[in-house]
């Protein structure tokens, strides 16, 4: 499977800042599912972005407290995987 990498990315090394836009773009996918529940459309639901965000969110918040936390993640791979589903 492809591993598709950010370069030159300024933002990545930062922790809070990729907690900060996971944290916003699951706000956004609860605010649309909700419209999808209450007006009862019959869309599909992305609930393995939302939980690969959580996911991920949860192993940066542990390398913000211990950097050797989880060590064959790098902040670069997950900042990487982070912004393709922020982005899709």
């Amino acid at each position: 499977m492809l591993q598709p990498r950010l370069l030159d990315c300024s933002e990545c090394e930062d922790i809070s800042i990729l907690i900060d836009k996971i944290n916003c773009k699951i706000a956004k996918l609860g605010a649309i599912l909700y419209g999808k529940v209450t007006l009862m459309l019959n869309t599909p639901i992305s609930a393995s972005s939302i939980l690969s965000l959580l996911h991920y969110k949860r192993i940066l918040e542990y390398k913000q407290v211990n950097p050797d936390y989880c060590e064959k993640y790098t902040v670069d791979m997950i900042a990487s995987r982070v912004n393709i589903l922020i982005y899709k």
